[in-house]
């Protein structure tokens, strides 16, 4: 991180200390109530800075959404290069996902109500080196990853499990997708209200109704 030109590395701070700021006031408050001008009060930027950054308070949401994705990419690989198999990179996917809904709450919801009024793919802007650097510093070779949507990410390691034989070859794919992306986008908004709800125990659960197999991580 050090090695970067020092614009690079504050560009990545500042932007980071934005969206931390937007998180940390969605645990209690909707995004539509969320001042801006608090917000840039606390990390101290202007307004002017903040939607220089930012073209609206959803691209901070889809700014984590992201980060999200390449570390889910990441750790996806890093299963397999482990020695799971593609449906143990799925139940991979769930649990960081799970873990992501326990420290950012508010954040699954604000997603799925914004794809529910705008019906648009989210459209991920490549990350800077620096940010990379500052996100995910422990991740060798995360650099060479880029966004996805959950979608893709499913998608791809359905049709390697479907290949590799962990699924019966009469395996509808296409349902099968579509029954772990209600998975994962309904259940956080279901249980939301729970104050003890245990995602990850739930995901599991529900991953299994649908057939998915006891991953080796449960």
């Amino acid at each position: 991180m050090k090695e970067l030109p020092l614009r690079e590395r504050k560009y990545a701070a500042t932007k980071a200390a934005l969206l931390y700021a937007v998180l940390a006031r969605l645990k209690d408050q909707t995004l539509e109530s969320i001042s801006v001008k608090e917000v840039c009060r606390e990390v101290q930027v202007s307004e002017t800075t903040f939607f220089n950054y930012f073209a609206s308070k959803h691209a901070v949401i889809f700014y984590l959404v992201n980060i999200w994705s390449i570390t889910a990419g990441w750790e996806m690989q890093h299963t397999l290069a482990q020695g799971g198999g593609h449906l143990d990179a799925i139940c991979t996917l769930f649990d960081l996902t799970a873990e992501q809904i326990v420290q950012t709450p508010g954040v699954m919801g604000e997603i799925v109500a914004w794809q529910t009024r705008k019906r648009d793919r989210v459209a991920f802007t490549p990350l800077t080196r620096a940010e990379y650097a500052l996100h995910f510093p422990d991740k060798a070779g995360i650099e060479r990853l880029e966004a996805q949507g959950v979608d893709q990410l499913l998608g791809a390691q359905l049709h390697a499990a479907l290949q590799a034989g962990e699924l019966a070859a009469d395996t509808d794919l296409p349902a099968l997708a579509l029954a772990l992306l209600a998975i994962f986008f309904v259940t956080p908004i279901l249980l939301q209200q729970e104050a003890d709800a245990d995602v990850k125990d739930a995901f599991r659960r529900q991953l299994q109704l649908v057939g998915m197999p006891a991953c080796r991580s449960w």
